[in-house]
């Protein structure tokens, strides 16, 4: 039986990897941090090593009778370009020199999956190649090209293999499916004004092609762009999308460039605080801007007989199935227990949060001033916390209307029966008209249904991670 370690073993396409390889019989040991959520690694009969790539001391042990090992283990969304090199650069020497150490006698390959962004885009639909030279952009794409170059220094000790896999999407992939949520609403997101082309590679796809190209004696020393050969524009990604939920049509929404780059601050402010991956970072902001992330995958097919079988239309399908049965659990919140009380509560923080606000700045006032408690703990947390834990497996749509129907009412029966609270003079938006002002604030009442059931979702999502994961 064949012996493998894989790093990064609990990640996207690390997890998909070592399915693949139990599936042709190897016995697989997984490298993992002592953080890592590795849910997506349960039940699986393989060994868990928890070490880290930047500590050199952790990798001797993991990799002890391994003929195989497949280095995925890098950092994706980091802050500062030192926090990639010390992982990616870094942390590949000490994989090497780790390797050298204690390799058996029947070692048979170093496989590192380095990335397309290691080469940089290409200048135009004209695919790039393995011959052409490395030119990154982005902090990641140069961690991963110097990884590259020391690579190629160790060829002579080491039977080692390069991949770069391109744009990959599956099952648990955590970039694309950001727009999973808009398509599924019937939204088709355009990013910026030019056309943007891509070539895309579907996971399974992928790690049948790391395990082909670690097994070939034909692949040593070489390197190789890992995708399916159909160039995509940024609008056919969108559609095979659509497509894969089976709801082909849509509205297209422009979202400028300048709104990914200004968000990514945004995002990684967010990051400090919460320490969840961020959705977003200006290096990754850099990557996304380009045009022409296009590469040639035939080397592959040439020395290994490597070929990319899913179109993505036929790799969608259950990319989104997997993202909807996940989106269905943590709309579910099956293990959560006084499901309705945690929602009055987040429901009534987030009130008094805007209650205090609009206190601040004097928005409107209360008369009698105790009424507010009244409208935090009543219209807040009561009515629209118990609405959006009754709709929490509902459309957003369906959410957002029902919550703009009630607090619309409310503000219309406010202005016409109770006047419980009154608006300073032309807030907001100087509008003087009653039923107007409160038609705008019933979709302030529709955005708050949706705020409190992500923000339950998110909770519910942490607690899976936390709770219910096999860390040790």
């Amino acid at each position: 039986m064949k012996r493998a370690l894989v790093t990064g073993a609990n990640g996207f396409i690390g997890s998909h990897l070592v399915r693949h390889l139990l599936g042709r019989g190897y016995d697989v040991s997984c490298l993992v941090r002592q953080t890592s959520d590795i849910r997506s690694l349960a039940g699986l009969p393989v060994r868990i090593h928890i070490g880290d790539v930047r500590q050199p001391e952790t990798l001797m042990a993991p990799l002890g009778g391994a003929e195989f090992v497949f280095h995925l283990a890098a950092e994706l969304m980091a802050l500062e370009k030192e926090a990639f090199a010390a992982t990616n650069t870094q942390g590949t020497i000490h994989m090497l020199d780790a390797t050298l150490r204690v390799k058996p006698a029947t070692f048979q390959r170093f496989l590192y999956v380095s990335s397309q962004a290691a080469a940089g885009p290409a200048a135009s639909t004209q695919p790039m190649t393995e011959a052409d030279p490395r030119r990154p952009m982005s902090w990641y794409g140069t961690s991963k090209s110097d990884s590259e170059e020391v690579i190629k220094g160790y060829a002579g000790r080491l039977a080692v293999t390069i991949v770069r896999p391109s744009s990959v999407y599956g099952a648990r992939e955590q970039d694309l499916s950001q727009t999973f949520p808009l398509v599924n609403s019937r939204l088709h997101p355009k990013l910026g004004i030019l056309p943007k082309y891509i070539v895309a590679v579907y996971v399974e796809d992928l790690v049948r092609g790391f395990a082909d190209a670690a097994e070939s004696p034909h692949t040593i020393g070489r390197t190789y762009y890992l995708n399916h050969p159909e160039i995509l524009s940024a609008r056919d990604v969108i559609q095979g999308i659509a497509d894969g939920m089976k709801k082909p049509a849509g509205l297209t929404v422009p979202v400028p460039l300048f709104l990914i780059q200004t968000a990514a601050p945004l995002a990684e402010l967010a990051h400090r605080f919460t320490r969840g991956r961020p959705s977003m970072t200006r290096d990754k902001a850099r990557e996304v801007s380009q045009r022409y992330w296009v590469a040639d995958p035939s080397a592959a097919q040439r020395d290994f007989g490597w070929v990319a079988r899913f179109h993505m239309a036929e790799g969608m399908r259950p990319t989104t199935e997997a993202w909807r049965a996940e989106q269905d659990e943590l709309c579910a919140m099956a293990k959560e227990d006084v499901l309705w009380v945690k929602y009055l509560m987040v429901a009534s923080v987030v009130g008094g949060l805007i209650e205090l606000q609009s206190h601040l700045g004097g928005f409107y006032t209360f008369d009698p001033g105790w009424l507010v408690w009244v409208v935090i703990f009543g219209a807040f947390g009561l009515a629209l916390g118990s609405m959006a834990m009754l709709l929490r497996k509902t459309a957003g749509l369906v959410q957002f209307l029902a919550g703009t129907t009630l607090a619309g009412t409310a503000e219309a029966l406010n202005a016409a029966v109770f006047h419980a609270w009154t608006f300073r003079a032309g807030w907001p938006l100087g509008i003087t008209n009653d039923y107007i002002r409160a038609a705008l604030l019933g979709g302030a009442g529709g955005a708050f249904v949706l705020l409190v059931n992500g923000i339950m979702r998110s909770l519910y999502g942490w607690r899976l991670r936390m709770g219910d994961s096999n860390e040790p």
